[in-house]
C-alpha cells in the first residue's frame, strides 16, 4: 500500500498518479456500474429528453431549433455519436448512450485520483476520495440510465484542473469551454484557469492568461460557426441564453433561507446515512483552505507563492454553490459537487489520521497504526460500496416494460401516425421517432417565451398548429409549472379519448373529431 512519502515523484518532487492506481479505479467503477444493470434501468426524467435530443441529432435534426432545450448541446452530440457507432455493430441507442455515460463515469473517477494526488500530493487521500464518488447509488444510478450533461461537464472541468496543475494554458481554457458545452456553468473551469496563470489577474506580461483564452475560444468558435452555418444561432441564443436569464431564473429563484434549505434537504435525500461523508468534505475543505493561506498574509503573498495552481481546486464548489441559489432544482443537479464532496472527504479521512497519530501516538508506532487505520478507511469504503451494489435491486417496472407500453403506443400509432409528447420523453426515445414540434417540455414560462418568439405571441397558436397536423396521439405529463397546462389538456380532451396503456395515460384521436 502506498504511503503519503512511497511514491514516485518528477524531477521537481512533485507526485506523480501511479498507473496502476488510475487502472484498478477504472476497473473497480465499471464493476460497480454494471452491478447497477444498466441494460434494465428505466427511461425516465430529464434524462430521457437528452437521450431524445441525440436521436434527433442523429435524424438531422438542431437542438434549440428542432427540440426546445435550455442547456449547451456537446454531451448530446457526444451521446448521439455513440449512438451512431453503436448502430454499426448493433447496439441500440438507449445502451449505446449508457455505456458512453459509465466510459465517463470510469474517466471521471481516474482523473479525480490523478486531480487529487497533485493538487493534494498524497496518494492515499486521493486513492480514497475518488473511490468514495461510488458510494453514492444516486450518482451511480444516474450514470448508468444516461443522458446526463453535468458528467460529462464535470469530466472536462477535472481535466481542465489536471492541465492547470500541469502547467498547459491552452490545453485548459479548451477543456473548460468544453465543460461549458455541456452545460453553462462549467465556464466557471475556464474562468478559474485563467484567474490562475493570471495570478489573479496581476500578470500578464508572460501571456499564459491569454494563451488560456485562446485555447477556450477554439471549440467555442467551432460551435458558433457549426450553429450559425446550420442557422440554428439565433435559437440556441435564445433558448439556452436569453430564456434562462430573463425568464428562467426570475421564475425559480427564491430567498437566500429558502435556496439553502431546499439544498440542504436535497443533500439529505440523496446521501442520506453517508451525509457524514458530506460533513466530512466540509472538514477537509476547510483543512485544506487553513493550508493554503497559512503564511500567505498580504496580497503580494497570496499570489506569489509557487504552487499557486493549488488554489484552483477550492474556486469551482464556491462558485457553483453561489449558482445553486440562484438556480437549484432536485438531486441531479449535486453532481458537480460530488466529485469535489468525494475528493474533500479523502483528504479529511486521510488529514485526521496524521494529526491524530502525531498527537497521541509514540514515533515508533506511527507507521504501523497509519497504514492500519488507512486500510481500515478503505475497508469501510470499499464494504459501502460493497453493500450497495448486493442491495440493488430494479423496481417493478424495467426497460423491458416499458418497451412493451410503447409497442402498445406504436399498434396504435401506426406506421404514418403523428405523435405529440409533453413531459415522458422516453416515448419518443423507445419509439425513436420525432415529437410534432419542438417543444418537448416547456415548463418554467417557456411555454410563454416560445409564443413570444416564433408564434405571434399567443400560446393558443402553438395549439392551432398543432390542432392543425392532427397528431394520433397525445401524451401529456410533468404539466405542474407549464403555464398553459390547462389550455393543453383542454386541446387534448376537446379531440381526444382518454386510454390506458401500461404505466401511461394517452390521448388517441377520437373518431369525432375533425378532419385536417
Amino acid at each position: 500500500m502506498l504511503g503519503a512519502d512511497q511514491t514516485r515523484a518528477n524531477g521537481d518532487g512533485t507526485l506523480m498518479p501511479s498507473r496502476m492506481l488510475t487502472l484498478g479505479l477504472v476497473g473497480i467503477s465499471a464493476i460497480v456500474l454494471f452491478l447497477y444493470r444498466p441494460f434494465s434501468q428505466v427511461e425516465t426524467g430529464d434524462a430521457t429528453i437528452y437521450n431524445y435530443i441525440s436521436q434527433a441529432i442523429l435524424r438531422g435534426q438542431l437542438p434549440y431549433r428542432d427540440v426546445v432545450d435550455i442547456k449547451s448541446p456537446l454531451s448530446c452530440y457526444l451521446t448521439a455519436a455513440a449512438m451512431w457507432v453503436g448502430k454499426l455493430i448493433g447496439i441500440n441507442d438507449i445502451y449505446s448512450g449508457r455505456l458512453l455515460h459509465i466510459a465517463f463515469a470510469c474517466a471521471l473517477v481516474a482523473t479525480l485520483y490523478q486531480v487529487g494526488v497533485i493538487y493534494f500530493r498524497n496518494h492515499r487521500a486521493a486513492f480514497l476520495g475518488a473511490l468514495l464518488l461510488l458510494l453514492s447509488d444516486y450518482f451511480t444510478g444516474w450514470t448508468v440510465s444516461g443522458g446526463q450533461p453535468k458528467l460529462p461537464m464535470m469530466l472536462f472541468g477535472m481535466l481542465s484542473l489536471l492541465a492547470v496543475a500541469k502547467e498547459r494554458p491552452v490545453l485548459s481554457g479548451a477543456l473548460g469551454m468544453l465543460s461549458a458545452l455541456c452545460w453553462q456553468p462549467g465556464l466557471m473551469f475556464a474562468g478559474v484557469a485563467f484567474l490562475i496563470f493570471s495570478r489573479y489577474l496581476t500578470r500578464w506580461r508572460d501571456g499564459r492568461a491569454i494563451k488560456v483564452a485562446v485555447g477556450a475560444l477554439i471549440p467555442l468558435v467551432l460551435f458558433v460557426g457549426y450553429f450559425y452555418l446550420k442557422g440554428g444561432l439565433a435559437y440556441f441564443w435564445a433558448c439556452a441564453m436569453e430564456y434562462n436569464y430573463s425568464v428562467f431564473a426570475p421564475e425559480a429563484k427564491h430567498s437566500i433561507l429558502d435556496s439553502l434549505g431546499h439544498f440542504w434537504r436535497v443533500v439529505r435525500r440523496v446521501y442520506r446515512l453517508d451525509v457524514i461523508v458530506v460533513y466530512a468534505s466540509l472538514g477537509g475543505f476547510a483543512l485544506f483552505v487553513v493550508a493554503r493561506l497559512k503564511g500567505r498574509f498580504g496580497i503580494r503573498k497570496l499570489i506569489s507563492t509557487g504552487d499557486l495552481f493549488r488554489d484552483a481546486i477550492l474556486i469551482p464548489p464556491l462558485v457553483y454553490f453561489a449558482f445553486c441559489q440562484i438556480n437549484f432544482q432536485s438531486g441531479p443537479d449535486l453532481i458537480p459537487f460530488m466529485p469535489f464532496i468525494a475528493l474533500f472527504a479523502g483528504f479529511f479521512a486521510v488529514r485526521v489520521i496524521s494529526l491524530l497519530l502525531e498527537r497521541f501516538a509514540k514515533s515508533t508506532a506511527r507507521l504501523s497504526l497509519d497504514k492500519l487505520l488507512y486500510a481500515g478507511a478503505l475497508a469501510i469504503a470499499v464494504l459501502g460500496i460493497g453493500v450497495r451494489c448486493a442491495r440493488y435491486r430494479i423496481d417493478a417496472a424495467s426497460l423491458q416494460a416499458q418497451r412493451s407500453d410503447a409497442a402498445e403506443i406504436a399498434r396504435i400509432l401506426g406506421p404514418d401516425g403523428k405523435i405529440y409528447v409533453h413531459g415522458s420523453a422516453e416515448i419518443l426515445v423507445l419509439l425513436n421517432r420525432p415529437n410534432l414540434n419542438p417543444y418537448v417540455f416547456i415548463d418554467w414560462g417557456m411555454d410563454d417565451f416560445v409564443a413570444s418568439k416564433w408564434h405571434g405571441g399567443s400560446f393558443q397558436n402553438v395549439i392551432d398548429e398543432m390542432e392543425s397536423q392532427a397528431p394520433r396521439v397525445v401524451i401529456l405529463s410533468r404539466l405542474k409549472a407549464v403555464r398553459h397546462a390547462q389550455d393543453l389538456e383542454q386541446w387534448a380532451s376537446e379531440h381526444y379519448e382518454r386510454r390506458v396503456v401500461g404505466d401511461y395515460h394517452i390521448f388517441v384521436r377520437s373518431e369525432s373529431a375533425p378532419r385536417v
